[in-house]
Formats: C-alpha cells, structure tokens, sequence
C-alpha cells in the first residue's frame, strides 16, 4: 500500500529493506513480500525516499494542476523556501526563470519566516510556556501529534513560515495561487491539512521543478538578493537557523534538535519532567531543511547552500516581537492512533515463535528494520512485520544446510586458491586421497592430485564446468574430477567422485560377458556339427528307403 504523497513502485523494488530499516516511525513495513506503508502513522519525514538506491519510491505530483492554472492566465505566486538555493545561488535568476514561465510573483518564504520569527519572541517574552517546540517543520509536528500527544501543549501555537506566508500573499492578492517550491514531503499534506485551508494551493519539489525548467536552467544575473526587514530568517533552513533569528532572553535556553531519534530523546525528556524552560529548535532532517529529502539528489550543492545563505543576511538584525499583520495562529492537538497492546506473555511467545529460543539467538542486530528482537515480535503481532526474515537466522540455517550437505556427500570436495594450493577439503576428499590424519590446508595440487592434464585443465578453464578422469597410481584409485571457477573470485572447487570399484565391477562384467560369449559360441559351433552329422546320416537313410520302396513297387506290378 503507497501513501497518498508517497508512491511504491514495486516494479523497482529489490526488497533491500533500507526503508524499512530507515523509518523512525515503522510506519514503513515489509509485508507480502513488498514494503507498505501505514499512511496513518506516517510523518512523511521523507527518510525511505532519501535512502531508496532503486528509484523506487515517487512523490505526489502537483505540477499538472500548476500549469493548468498558467495555461488559464491565473495569478499565480511563488513561494520558494530558502533552501532553493541548493539549485540556484542566484534568486534574481530563479525568478527570471519562473515568471517566464508565466508565474506572476516569485517571492522567498523567508518572508514568512521573518513573521514566525516575531511570534516565537512574542511567544518567549510572554514567558507562560514550560518549553517552547518550534513548528515550522510538519515532520515534527506530526510526530508530536502522533506519538507524544502530551506534550502538544508545549509546541509554539504558531502556523510554519510556508502558512505564514501564504496567509500574507492571499491577505493582498485574495485570487491568487500560491505555489510552494519545497525541499520537503510533509509539506504537501500540511496545505492539505484543514487547519490551514486555504493558505497554500499546490506544492512542487525543486527536483520537479528543474526537469520542468531545463532548457533555461543555468540563465544568470548579476543582480543580487534583495534586502528586505528580517532578511535573517533566510537562515530558517540551516542548522540552528531559527534560534539564529531570534535575540537571546534570560527566561529560556536556546537549542537545536536535529533528526527524529534524536528529537524523539528529547520529548521522552520533556515526557518525564526533566527539561524545563528550553526553546527546542526541532527539524526531522539531518541539516535541517537544507538536508531535506526532495533535495537529496543535491546533496553537492548542500554547504555551497550555505555559504550562499550566509553571505546574504545580516546576522546582526535579529527579529524582535510586536504586531503582526496577519493571523499566525495554529492549534495542535493528539492523534488517537489505534495501537494494539500485546501481554508481555504473547510478546514472548511470539519470541519463541520467532526462533528467540536463548540468549545467543537474541541479536538485536536491526537488519530486519527493527532495533531489538523484541520490537520485531510485536511488529509482528500488529502484523506489520514478516516473521522470516531475519538474516542471522537465514545465514544460519544456509550454513547450517550447507555443512551437512558438504561433510556428508559422498563425494570429495577440494577448494583451491589462486596458486591452486589447497584452501577446504571436506571429509569424504580427505578419506580418498588416504589424508585423514594430516591438515591438507596449504598443500599443493600436485602433492594430492599429480596430473598434468589436471593442472593444464584447471589453469585454461572458463565459466564452463571442465571434466577429467584420471587413475592414480598412488592411491589405486580411478577418479573423476568436476572442476569449477568460482565467479569473481580466485578459487577453484573440484569434486571428486571415486569411480574404482565402478570401473572394477565394469571390467569384470566385461570379462564374464566375453566369457559368456566364447562357450556360447563354442557350444553353438558343436551344435551345428551336430545338426548337419544328423541331417547328412537323415539323407542317406532316406535315399535307401526310396530305392526299397520303389522295388517292391515294381514287385506288385508284375504280379499283377
């Protein structure tokens, strides 16, 4: 199952699981032999688009219904997030571009930033907060509404810059579009989110864009950034970006949190009491929204961001609070999530289930996608996990597999090196090349095997299987040998299969049968002496008998 802003190509998909093993939320799952999923508990932090190396993951597109609007002569504006600039270092040329394409304003949404800036002061001068979470990622947002629903009351009642600035566009220009160039996923389902109906109209992701604009893309000018009050907040998709607006106050402390696990550390925190009086700058990405993940195919042009960034602001102007001209206002509240609860007695049941039969088949090595053995159980009680996959247990039981099929064939099996000096040899080799009582390891082809043809045959193999039989004085033995490349690598397997008593057994029933055919023969020849003495004394016999008869004939005629 894809989610609504996320698509799953299946066609694409090589069941790699780094997805899976990607999710902070397991909302992406393996199931039916394909990832899904779980739209429900989904913070679209974008991290199975960033770490898929199959394109195997697409993001809703809404650059169909953009155009449609410039093909209809709409008004429509641009906001571009401050992060573009890890496409175009030039804004003068980005809105060259863009209103040649038909858009009627490009405008930067750290405009609306500067405003979400001056409410966060309001909100830190009004002290009434026990901690202050930043809300212009809708990645954290979510994730707060979603698993720590607790604490909303703690997150700042402040739309993000994207809203903020939407809301001020629509303000002056009320039949606008307003079209958001974003770095990130979960932008596209918060201006579908009816809190903040009607603020933005349509999301593009900068990649999208640039495949739409190619022909002109690399068109520059020399004008610069155009100043404009609060300027700094160009900053917001940086590391720290967002304290770096605000001016320092006494009654909270300043800190940035970057990626989920490590914001999710921070609200257990926050959970149990121990943090009070803090300003948390909170962002889902790595680099913050300059690391997002519709950027990710950027990643070159990351600290070339930066640099741009910071060469256009004024880090001494930071924003102070006041009257705002438009409504910034947000409400947060928890999401009841349906989430099954499992007794400890069906979790370790299922461990059992699972093969976590003792400690040492406990590995919590996370390949499946889940941290602990046990979290893997209760994923699969919530059915959100398929219960055979777990590599050490696969690895396991194929090597398990293969020892008792090597130590057990009745075939010998001999792996050689590149030097064609001995690296393996299975029990039955080492019973028929009579080395039972020496370690093998190391010796030489020639020292086990000496033929010429042999060696002349391993030397000049292919890919193809070779063949040779060859009889061994030193053993009185007469083996056939299969000969195989391993592919990519040096070594060569032979296999061995004693052939002695076959040949011994054949070369006797050679003899029996040739015996067989001499007194055959032999007996056939007496046979047919026999037969043509018996016919010859049969003619004779037969020839007086006529002369007899016919006399005694002639003797009756004459009486008569």
């Amino acid at each position: 199952m894809s989610s609504q802003y996320i698509r799953l190509e299946a066609a694409y998909c090589h069941n790699c699981m780094r997805c899976v093993r990607a999710c902070p939320t397991n909302a992406m799952t393996y199931m039916r032999y394909q990832p899904t999923i779980i739209e429900e508990e989904c913070i679209l932090c974008g991290n199975c688009y960033k770490v898929c190396p199959h394109d195997a993951k697409g993001i809703l597109s809404e650059l169909g219904k953009v155009k449609a609007w410039l093909q209809e002569g709409r008004e429509v504006f641009v906001s571009a997030a401050p992060s573009f600039v890890a496409v175009w270092p030039k804004f003068a040329s980005l809105m060259k571009i863009l209103k040649n394409r038909g858009f009627s304003e490009v405008q930067e949404t750290a405009f609306g930033a500067s405003l979400v800036s001056q409410a966060y002061v309001n909100l830190i001068d009004e002290g009434r907060m026990t901690n202050i979470i930043t809300t212009a990622c809708p990645a954290v947002d979510s994730l707060i509404e979603k698993e720590f629903g607790d604490l909303t009351d703690m997150m700042a009642p402040v739309v993000s810059p994207l809203i903020a600035h939407g809301r001020y566009i629509k303000k002056e220009h009320p039949e606008a579009k307003v079209v958001f160039l974003s770095p990130c996923i979960a932008k596209f389902r918060e201006i579908h989110d009816p809190r903040f109906a009607g603020a933005v109209d349509a999301c593009i992701s900068m990649e999208e864009l640039i495949n739409w604009v190619q022909s002109t893309l690399g068109e520059d000018e020399e004008q610069d950034w155009a100043d404009f009050e609060g300027s700094i907040a160009r900053l917001y998709p940086t590391p720290g970006g967002i304290i770096s607006t605000l001016p320092r106050k006494d009654n909270y402390k300043f800190v940035n949190v970057e990626g989920v696990n490590r914001i999710k550390e921070v609200l257990n925190a926050m959970r149990e009491g121990t943090l009070k009086g803090y300003f948390f700058e909170m962002s889902a990405c790595t680099g913050s929204c300059i690391g997002g993940p519709l950027l990710s195919h950027f990643k070159h042009n990351e600290w070339l961001g930066q640099s741009v960034i910071r060469e256009n602001v004024h880090m001494s102007r930071k924003i102070e609070g006041g009257p705002l001209p438009v409504d910034l206002s947000a409400q947060w509240k928890k999401e009841d999530i349906y989430r099954p609860h499992h007794s400890e007695e069906e979790i370790r049941h299922e461990m059992l289930v699972l093969g976590k039969t003792s400690p040492d088949k406990i590995h919590d090595c996370g390949a499946c996608g889940y941290e602990t053995c046990r979290l893997k159980a209760i994923a699969v009680l919530d059915g959100k996990a398929d219960p055979n996959i777990c590599l050490p247990e696969a690895l396991e039981r194929a090597q398990s597999l293969s020892n008792v099929v090597i130590e057990n064939t009745p075939n010998g099996i001999i792996v050689l090196d590149g030097d064609l000096n001995v690296r393996e040899m299975n029990p039955s080799a080492r019973k028929m090349l009579e080395l039972e009582m020496v370690n093998p390891v190391g010796m030489p082809l020639q020292g086990i095997l000496p033929d010429e043809g042999l060696e002349n045959l391993i030397r000049n193999l292919g890919r193809k299987t070779g063949y040779i039989r060859v009889w061994y004085e030193m053993y009185g033995k007469l083996l056939d040998h299969a000969i195989v490349k391993v592919r990519g690598q040096k070594y060569t397997v032979i296999i061995l299969m004693d052939r002695t008593v076959e040949d011994y057994k054949e070369r006797q029933m050679k003899e029996m049968r040739e015996r067989t055919m001499k007194v055959t023969s032999s007996v056939i020849d007496e046979q047919m002496r026999t037969v043509q003495e018996i016919a010859s004394l049969l003619g004779e016999t037969t020839a007086r008998t006529k002369v007899a008869l016919t006399k005694l004939k002639e003797a009756m005629d004459d009486d008569e």
